[in-house]
């Protein structure tokens, strides 16, 4: 009886700390079917398919042509990325078996770093190229919509939180803002 006294202390700690791995557990298990609406959804591509042509007709104002052209431009670009994505997560597994190894070599480790530094510059060179075609599918007009979009898309979240902050899709850039 005199060890739970002592003890009390330290068995309400492991109780309270059970009790809140078990809760952190269950919000990220149950959180994750949670995604909010204007994230892409992957199982569903025929759903983000339609969603991103309703996009680029109503902000951008393009044609069928230029929907299909786009979708195709965006379909080679997502093939590029999926692959270089794959061989990035390769290379940490590498990275990281060495860390494991029985004697890890740090110059095996850099070089795998380095790689892998390499992949994630060849994302992002990709990433502007696509958008650099996206710009030239669109007509001078739609080009303007276009820069006003890109930065509605890329904007820095206000101080405080993202209050007022709406998914792109759901207004015209520029628009409903308060005049400062």
């Amino acid at each position: 009886m005199d060890i739970f006294k002592q003890n009390r202390y330290l068995i309400f700690v492991i109780i309270l700390l059970v009790i809140l791995n078990i809760g952190t557990l269950s919000m990220l298990w149950f959180g994750k079917s949670q995604r909010p609406a204007h994230l892409p959804d992957r199982q569903h591509p025929e759903n983000e398919r339609v969603r991103l042509q309703e996009l680029l007709q109503s902000e951008l104002g393009f044609d069928e042509a230029q929907v299909e052209q786009y979708l195709h431009l965006r379909r080679e670009h997502r093939e590029k990325i999926d692959h270089l994505n794959t061989e990035i997560r390769r290379v940490k597994r590498q990275m990281f078996d060495e860390v494991l190894a029985e004697n890890p070599q740090p110059t095996i480790s850099d070089s795998l770093l380095n790689l892998a530094q390499e992949k994630q510059a060849q994302i992002e060179k990709l990433t502007f190229r696509h958008f650099l075609d996206l710009k030239k599918l669109c007509k001078p007009e739609q080009q303007d919509k276009l820069r006003l979009l890109m930065h509605e898309l890329f904007r820095q979240p206000h101080p405080g939180g993202d209050a007022g902050h709406q998914p792109p899709g759901r207004r015209l850039p520029g628009r409903d803002r308060p005049n400062n």
